[in-house]
């Protein structure tokens, strides 16, 4: 009976010792969490005074939850999901369609046109406008449809500045854009309560 009672003490005081160290190594990794914290933000501060985007931007996505897999299925007009690949795509370009196509009233076309014969013609950019243009180019952003970076074009030289310039003068010319500018990325941004509809 005497060793079942001291095996008993024995255990009760290990559990009392256990759970106290165990609030001491809780107050501890809260203290280092609270530490970690408080120099991230630092560093985040440090990078948004220093104007420097590229840092800045990977130290907040350290915070952000893992993103989720976009869902591959969507909505027909009648309501009914559509999971195949080929159907979904067929049902973004007709809202994509039908969001972007703005049927012009002839009377507002002839309004524009008006404004439009009234006001001086405005002179061509000249070369040195459009090196300054270039120069003021931001770095560490995302290439568009043509997949060139803006680096690229900031350090290509002069060679490519004149190409540059005697292109938009082309189109300034002419008032028409070239056929491959004209497209654009669409990246559909879901509501989170409803993934599926458009």
């Amino acid at each position: 009976m005497k060793q079942d009672l001291n095996g008993s003490n024995k255990t009760q005081k290990q559990a009392k010792k256990h759970k106290k160290l165990r609030i001491e190594e809780n107050v501890l990794i809260r203290w280092k969490k609270k530490a970690w914290m408080n120099n991230k933000i630092l560093q985040i501060e440090h990078n948004h005074k220093r104007k420097d985007a590229r840092k800045f931007f990977q130290e907040i996505k350290t915070f952000k939850p893992q993103q989720t897999i976009l869902p591959t299925t969507c909505k027909d007009t009648s309501g009914n999901i559509n999971s195949q690949t080929d159907e979904v795509l067929t049902r973004w370009k007709e809202y994509f369609q039908n969001v972007l196509s703005v049927s012009i009233i002839p009377e507002r076309l002839q309004q524009i046109s008006e404004r439009t014969d009234n006001h001086d013609e405005i002179a061509l950019p000249t070369y040195n406008e459009i090196c300054m243009i270039i120069n003021k180019l931001k770095t560490n952003k995302a290439a568009g449809t043509d997949n060139i970076i803006r680096e690229l074009i900031k350090h290509g030289g002069k060679t490519l500045k004149q190409k540059i310039h005697k292109l938009i003068c082309n189109i300034w010319n002419s008032e028409t854009l070239p056929a491959q500018e004209n497209g654009g990325i669409i990246c559909p941004i879901y509501k989170k309560s409803r993934q599926v509809e458009l």
